[in-house]
Order: C-alpha cells, then structure tokens, then sequence
C-alpha cells in the first residue's frame, strides 16, 4: 500500500493548471517585491510537483533561496515541503529525508502546527518507502497526536488511512488477530471522515483497502460491496487509475470465486479503459489479464490475441524506457558540453579582457617613461627622484603581469582537466549502455518465454514444475545482474573517493557465510572459516566484501553437492585471501576469459545461471582498493581465489 502525500493542495484538471502557471509566471517576470517572488515561486513548485518534479524542485530551490534571504520562513518551509516530496516520488530518499528535516525545524521554530503535522507524516512516508515501518508508524502517530489536538480532520483522514495500511501489510503477512481489528478500526475512521469532507478521490483508495481486507478474511460480499461502491465514485470523479484498480480487482476476486463470466466482464471493462489511456503499462496489464480468463474460459483464439497484445506492450514500455534513458543520458550530455563549451568562452572573454587590461598599463608606461625623459633635460635634480618612482612603479606592473600570466595558465588547467571528465562521462556511458543493451535483455527474454508456457494452462504437472523452475533460475539471474551493475554503477557515479578503514577478514567472512547459509544448506556444502580473528587490513570495507561475496558465491554455483569449501590466509603470503572449492575447476581458456571486457557465463552444478559480469566487476572493484586477484584451477579437481592486499 502506497501512503498518502501530504500537500495542502488540491490538484487542477490541466486546462486549470496551465492557466494557473501561466499567471503566476507572468506575475513573477512583473513582480518588484521579492515577497511576492517568493510566492509565485513556490505556487508554481506546488502546480508542477505531481507531474514534472525536476520542474518542481527548480522552482520550490529558488522560492526556499529568495524566503531565506529576505526571512520570509513560512514561505520558505512550505517551497521545502514540495521539493522534499518532489524527491520522494523521484525515489531519491536521502534528499528527501533532509529536506523534510529541513523544513521540519522551520515549522517547529514558528510553532506552525500544521506545518508540523505536514512535515511529519510525510517523513513517516520515507521511512515507510525504506521499509523502516516502525520510524514511520512514530511519525504518523505523532502526527495524528497534533492533527487531534488541532481536530484538522482532512490530515486525520489521510493518517488514519496511512496506519490501516501499515497495519493491513502486517495482517497480509501474519494473519494476526489484533493487526486486523487494527487495520479496520483505522481505515474505518479514515472512511467516515472522508465522507464527512465528501472527499471523493481520496475516498476510493481507502475502499479499495477495505475491499481487500474484508476479502482476504472471507467477508467476499462485502469485499465486493465496497469494491462497487469505489467503482461508482471514481466513475463520477473521472478518476481512471481508480476505475482500473476497481475493475481488476472485481475481476480477480470474481475468478476467484469461480464467476468467470463476471470476471471477464470486468476485465473486459479494464481493458477498454486503459486503451482509451493509450498507456502500455495499463493496457500490459489488461491484456495479460484477458489473456489469461480468455485461456481459463477455453477461448484460445482470445487469449493469444490478447497475449500478442500484453508482448506488444511489453516491447513498447521496453523501447520507450530504453528512449528515456537515451534521451535522458544525451539531455545530460548535452547540458554538460554545454556548460563547458560556456566555461571556455567565459575563460577566454576573461582571457581578453586582461590582455587588453595589460596593453593599457604597458601603455601608460610607456606614455609616463616618454614624458619623464622629454622632462629630464629641463628638471634634472626632480627627474631623479620620478625615475626612481618610475621604476618601482614597473617592478610591481612586472609582478601583477607575471601573477595574471599564472591565472591564465590555471584556468587552461582546469579546461583540460574539463575535458577529460567529459571524456570519462562518455566512455561510463557508452560502456553503461553496452552492457545494459546486451544482457539485461536476455534473461527477461527468457523469463518472458517462459511465461508464456506457463500462462498457455495446457502443460502437465511435470512440465509445469521445470517451466516454473525455469522461471525461478532466469528471475534469480536478472536480479544478480541488476544487483551487481548497480553495486557497479554507483561506485563509477560517485564522486566520492575510496574510503578506507581498518576491516576484519575473519568477520567479512562470517557475514558473507551467513548471507549464502541458504544456499549451503540446500547444496549441503561445507563451508570452513579459517581466517585468524586477528588478520585485518586497511582497506575499503564494501568494495572488499562485493569482490569475497562474487567469489564465495561462484565457489557456491560450481561445487557439486556435499562438497567443501575453505577460506585461510595464504601459507605462502601472510597478506593475502584464499577462497578454495572442491567444485568442476575450469581449463586455462575459461581463466583467461574471466575478467575480459565481455561476458563469460556458465551454468552451476543445479544448473544456477549466472550474469556473466560479477567477476568482470570484481576486478574493477579491485583495482579501485589496489588489490590483485588471481585464479588457479583445474578440470575437476576445484578452483582457488586468490585476493593479495598491497
């Protein structure tokens, strides 16, 4: 369940909208006082946030920059606001978080109850987006303690809802008796509130939520009750994400209770409506929902037209996802070519500039030098004292030459070292997309295919536990790919330099050991810590425990069942890790190949897929900590990994 946001707005249709923005930039290019500036900054923030937050947050920045300027804190904590929730549905939640703090410490310093109330719950919504669920249960109860004492009751409404599905999560997860009278009791008030405000829109969320609740504790009539009451008022309210949610799950619980008819009906509906959207994401989802009553109800002609529709889709949100990154990446190059391309012509305006200034002062000199001899003839006692003056006067122009000179030769530094961050961006990029391009797709081509044996409903028990199977091993396969390239691409993204620290091998180790027990334990491995507790080196802690656990977790993929598994320092090398296995060994080409510029996967001793770029990783891991890395191993008889510490 997705908490409300909380901002004290209600959204305009777009015509509205666009009037409204229109107005108020008018207003700002007219505007002479900076408290009105700030002002229709801030309401210009507000419009843009649900739908263009990069917008947003330029706007709620310059609003919070222009209030702390001139004092104007109340403007300043509300622009905050904006941009802090502009964060949270951009899923950057470490900006987020400080700034909701920010303006959380504004509020409480003008005692802006509100505010408060505000700040608060939508710092409960990052904890809740964290998965932290008990700091953000804190944060919803302390802001329901101020909307009570205030008896705000549209922020009530919205943290009443909030803790229902907090506590609806729990129920779903552990069927406990007091988590349901909890979730009902909450959702309940946020429901007779809401129709006391005849607040509509918000109104069918929290019918959906008790749809659910009721359902899932066999009270189905009235699960399917309130569903129809959530579909009548998003209908009136021309509310399509609601009327789709509404639709689908009628749908579900109506196949569910073996009313096939109705479900296709609904269904039939969802899908009608979300082609009117001409969103892919919506129609995917409709049409594999046809797809599969459409098979349930014998019609095979329907359910592979409505499947061939679903891999349309699916293809199109693919295709537009790989244009917005492409189209995201080329804006940011552009903006970066740009902003350096405007660097060197400022340097080099500035560059002129002193050029002229020095022509002009070696003039003067000279003009001064010329009046001072044609005078000496004449004043030969006072010209004595002037030549003096004259050429200390030469000496410090000398000086402020040779200090110009050495500002131009800093600035042609920093060009340079411009031009070769550029160049870094480029080649990140171009390597980003490579692997991106080339194996990203692959094991959700191969998830997608086996979907789609599974969806056809015509496969025996058998063939429905390899396909299932099959689905397992290519799931796993693309999350360690997205998993390790993300490890990678934050690493290459950040600006931060290697952060080094005293780290105890033996107690890496033993995390790691616990991490992967699972999989020892099917496996029936053993796994033998013999790294000494006192065996520590100065090192980056995480780039070391992404390079043990890649290596532990091949160790894993490539030992037969019942095999073993050993990590000691080295006997020949008092700083240096080995990772020995009893596993299939590899030939010297398959070592060779292992940390090319390229991919190298095979299949484990269950048949585990791998990504084909963890160890490729690893070395770029290792090279960044100044560690080497080596392999030895052998066709059957096990592999050794092999990390030396400088």
């Amino acid at each position: 369940m997705i908490p409300h946001l909380l901002v004290w707005i209600v959204p305009f249709l777009l015509p509205a909208q666009q009037s409204q923005t229109d107005s108020l930039k008018n207003l700002l290019v007219q505007a002479d006082n900076d408290s009105v500036k700030a002002s229709a900054l801030y309401h210009l923030s507000k419009l843009y946030y649900t739908y263009d937050q990069d917008t947003a947050i330029l706007y709620g920045m310059e609003a919070a920059s222009l209030a702390k300027e001139n004092g104007f804190e109340k403007i300043g904590a509300n622009a905050l606001n904006i941009v802090g929730v502009s964060y949270l549905i951009q899923s950057d939640y470490e900006k987020s978080l400080s700034t909701h703090l920010e303006a959380l410490g504004i509020r409480e310093n003008l005692q802006d109850t509100v505010g408060i109330i505000e700040s608060t719950m939508n710092l409960g919504n990052i904890y809740y987006r964290l998965k932290e669920l008990e700091k953000a249960v804190k944060q919803y109860e302390k802001s329901l303690e101020l909307a009570q004492l205030i008896n705000h009751e549209r922020a009530m409404s919205l943290l009443y809802n909030n803790l229902g599905s907090y506590y609806l999560d729990r129920w779903l997860s552990w069927k406990e008796s007091e988590d349901f009278n909890q979730t009902k009791a909450y959702l309940e008030k946020s429901k007779a509130i809401k129709e006391k405000l005849n607040d509509k829109r918000s109104l069918t969320n929290t019918l959906l939520q008790l749809g659910e609740l009721y359902y899932e504790s066999g009270e189905k009539q009235q699960a399917i009750l309130l569903l129809r009451q959530a579909l009548e008022i998003s209908q009136e309210m021309n509310d399509t994400e609601g009327r789709l949610s509404s639709l689908g799950t009628l749908s579900d619980y109506h196949r569910d209770n073996n009313s096939l008819d109705l479900a296709i009906a609904y269904a039939t509906q969802a899908y009608e409506l979300a082609a009117e959207t001409k969103s892919n994401y919506q129609i995917s989802i409709a049409a594999s929902k046809m797809a599969h009553l459409s098979a349930l109800n014998r019609d095979f002609e329907k359910a592979y037209e409505y499947q061939r529709i679903n891999e349309a889709s699916n293809d199109s949100i693919f295709n537009d996802s790989r244009a917005k990154i492409r189209a995201e990446l080329e804006v940011q190059y552009e903006s970066e070519k740009k902003e350096l391309e405007n660097q060197k012509l400022l340097k080099e305006q500035e560059l002129a500039a002193l050029t002229i200034t020095r022509k002009n002062e070696l003039l003067l000199i000279f003009i001064a030098v010329a009046i001072l001899l044609i005078a000496v003839a004449w004043y030969q006692r006072r010209t004595n004292q002037k030549l003096r003056a004259v050429t200390k006067k030469l000496k410090e122009y000398n000086t402020k030459v040779k200090s110009q000179n050495q500002q131009i030769q800093l600035q042609s530094d920093e060009l340079n070292s411009s031009n070769l961050q550029l160049k870094k961006a480029n080649h990140f990029r171009d390597k980003l997309f490579s692997i991106i391009s080339h194996d990203l797709r692959t094991p959700f081509s191969s998830l997608n295919n086996s979907l789609d044996l599974w969806k056809s409903g015509d496969l025996s028990k058998e063939e429905m536990d390899y396909v299932l199977a099959a689905i397992a091993s290519d799931a796993h396969a693309a999350s360690s790919l997205l998993s390790n390239l993300l490890t990678w691409a934050r690493t290459q993204m950040s600006s931060d330099e290697v952060e080094k620290k005293e780290v105890s091998i033996q107690d890496l180790v033993a995390s790691n050991q616990h991490l992967f027990a699972k999989q020892l334990e099917q496996k029936k491995l053993v796994l033998e810590n013999h790294v000494p507790a006192n065996f520590t080196v100065y090192t980056d802690p995480d780039r070391l425990d992404f390079i043990i656990r890649n290596a532990l977790s091949n160790s894993i993929k490539f030992t037969p069942t019942g095999g073993r598994i050993h990590i000691q320092v080295a006997p020949d090398h008092p700083s240096a890790l080995l990772i020995k296995d009893s596993g299939k060994g590899m030939d010297e080409n398959q070592i060779d190949s292992l940390f090319e510029n390229k991919q190298f996967s095979s299949s484990g001793t269950d048949g585990e897929q791998g990504t084909g770029i963890g160890l490729m990783l690893v070395k770029d891991f290792a090279d960044s900590i100044g560690a080497g890395i080596s392999i030895s191993s052998e066709k059957g008889n096990g592999t050794t990994f092999k990390i030396i510490f400088s």
